[in-house]
């Protein structure tokens, strides 16, 4: 009975150190090697679509949201300083 707990209590503990490190090892979580997709265009993003997960497509679809958030604010500020430079001239 005793040897039985120590050994459910060490395998347990190994269990935890090994999922431990599979949580927090870099890469964890990515799939595959595929490419970065920080560097692929617009076009590549949605490239071969229906072979792709769920998970995969809410990813590429949340990386291509974030650069048109980005390229909307660029144009808002570069509107605003416009409209501030018209301003400023009177």
């Amino acid at each position: 009975m005793m040897i039985n707990s120590i050994l459910s209590l060490l395998l347990a503990g190994c269990l935890l150190a090994v999922g431990g490190y599979l949580a927090v090892r870099p890469g964890a979580g990515q799939q595959g090697h595929g490419p970065d997709l920080d560097t692929v265009d617009d076009d590549g993003l949605f490239d071969g679509w229906d072979g792709f997960t769920p998970r995969e497509r809410r990813k590429r679809l949340a990386i291509y949201q974030r650069r048109v958030r980005a390229r909307i604010a660029e144009q808002e500020r570069e509107w605003l300083r416009a409209r501030l430079r018209e301003y400023a001239k009177g």
